[in-house]
Parts: structure tokens; C-alpha cells; sequence
């Protein structure tokens, strides 16, 4: 099977404000699947928002390769086919939500590349059941709350019918409500409709839903590797300024105090169990 992202020795530079160059990413080689749900985290600096913008062509290497479906993402004519595949979600919906009516945000990129009218119309009502807003169809953006603004954004890119979506921080401005309510569409969207997930996040209970967990540190991947596998180390998630799961810093503390308990709790489930035998 081919990845449906492939990046190669890929290297990002940009040049600061006082004209200095400084190296976002650093030599990065990774692959992920159709049907993944990979998480990248990492703190404020450390390349993971950087990396994602080039998988769907907002950002170009400076040197090595990202390859989308099999097309070099740097060739010109092969940008369009690149934003076909993979969707971007942001933090901030407000900056995604271009229409006064949300069945007509929702209709804006299908009608934008050219999809038959018959065919919006189911688009859009697919779009909207699939975030729980179809009730919202006729109801002005502005009007909604951050999370449901949030959905409309996604159904936005759902319409599209991506083959991929990256969801950059998707929850940071939300409130525990809302941060649920997204952080369970995502798990439908690859559970059920099989996308394939790219999920940046620094909120840790997020992050353990992957199956796959990349830690980034000064533009390089210092981790990877199962939920499990990543925040067992709660040592190193601290060294990367990072914060491990509630029940994986428990377990540690029990270990340091002589338990003899698994290093791959993460979760209460996990942690209860193991505790109560």
C-alpha cells in the first residue's frame, strides 16, 4: 500500500523579522497510511505546525521532497490534485468561514472547483449530518458558538470529499464542550468514514486516541511510536517540556515508589485495572 503523505530528508527555512534564517524542520522523513490517525505534538516552536502546512502544499520545502498521494507537492500542476486529497482544519474557524449562511459556507469549496450543482446539494447535507449541524443548515455562522463554528469548518472541508485531513489545533479555542464534541467527530470521521487523520495537538488526552504518536522537538522527530510506547516515557515527554497523561504520571509516581505496574498505562481504564489486581 502507498502512503498517502511521504515526506523525504524534507529541511524548512524561513527568514525572521531581523533577517535571520532559521531552520523550522530539520531533515524530517516520515510516512503515513490511508486510513491512520497519526498525532504530532510537540510545544510551541517545535516544527509540528510548520510540517503539516506542507502537506497539503501551503508551504514548500526548501530542500528534500513531500509527495501526496505519489505527487511531488513543490510541481505547479500538481497542487490543485494535492488540495483535493487533504483538507486543512485550524484553530481559529472564524479564519475558514467565508459565507452569511451555513449550508452556503458548506457549498463554497465544491462550488469554488467546479462540482456539478446536482451534486452540492447532497455534498453539503452529507457534510452537515456528518458534524451533527444539519439543523443549522439555514442559520447565520456568526450566530453559533466556537465548537459548532468549529463543525462548520469541517463540514466545509468535508464537502470536498478529502481523502486526508489535517486538523491544526483544532480544539485550542474551545471549551471542554466543545473540545469533546470535535474530538469525537475526528474519531467518526476515521473510524467510520476511514479518512486518514493528521491530528497536531499539545493536549495529551487528545493526542492517546492515535494510533501512531510523533513527538517533535527543534524541527526533528524525537518520538515515535504507539500511544503507549510514547507517553510510558513520561521522563522524556517531560524533557520535551511536554506533559504525559494523568494516569501515565500516576503510574510513574507508583513505579519510582516500588510498584511494580506496566509501562504502558495511559489511561484511567489502564491504571484501574492494573490497581485493583
Amino acid at each position: 500500500m502507498q502512503p498517502i503523505i511521504k515526506v523525504k530528508n524534507l529541511t524548512h527555512i524561513y527568514t525572521d523579522g531581523q533577517n535571520n534564517k532559521i531552520k523550522a524542520l530539520d531533515d524530517i522523513n516520515l510516512a503515513i497510511m490511508p486510513g491512520e490517525f497519526v498525532a504530532i505534538i510537540g510545544t510551541n516552536g517545535s516544527g509540528k505546525s510548520t510540517l503539516a502546512r506542507h502537506f497539503n502544499a501551503l508551504l514548500q520545502p526548501t530542500e528534500g521532497k513531500c509527495f501526496v498521494n505519489g505527487l511531488d507537492i513543490s510541481v505547479d500542476e500538481n497542487i490543485w490534485h494535492v488540495r483535493q486529497n487533504i483538507g486543512m482544519v485550524f484553530q481559529n474557524p472564524d479564519n475558514q468561514i467565508v459565507a452569511s449562511i451555513v449550508e452556503e459556507d458548506v457549498a463554497f469549496g465544491p462550488e469554488n472547483i467546479g462540482i456539478p450543482h446536482a451534486e452540492i446539494r447532497p455534498r453539503v447535507e452529507a457534510a452537515l449530518a456528518s458534524v451533527n449541524m444539519t439543523e443549522y443548515a439555514k442559520h447565520a455562522p456568526h450566530l453559533l458558538s466556537g465548537g459548532q463554528k468549529q463543525r462548520i469548518a469541517i463540514a466545509g472541508v468535508l464537502a470536498l470529499l478529502p481523502q486526508c485531513i489535517v486538523f491544526d489545533e483544532p480544539t485550542a479555542m474551545l471549551d471542554p464542550r466543545g473540545r469533546k464534541d470535535i474530538v469525537k467527530i475526528v474519531q467518526n470521521l476515521n473510524k467510520e468514514k476511514h479518512i486518514t487523520i493528521v491530528y497536531i495537538t499539545h493536549k495529551m488526552e487528545e493526542a492517546i486516541l492515535a494510533d501512531r504518536v510523533i513527538a517533535m522537538e527543534k524541527g526533528k522527530i524525537v518520538m515515535e511510536g504507539t500511544p503507549a510506547e510514547v507517553f510510558g516515557q513520561v521522563k522524556k515527554i517531560h524533557e520535551l517540556g511536554l506533559e504525559a497523561p494523568l494516569s501515565a504520571e500516576v503510574a510513574e509516581a507508583l513505579r519510582q515508589a516500588g510498584y511494580e505496574l506496566s509501562r504502558d498505562i495511559i489511561t484511567d481504564e489502564e491504571l484501574a485495572t492494573a490497581l485493583c489486581q
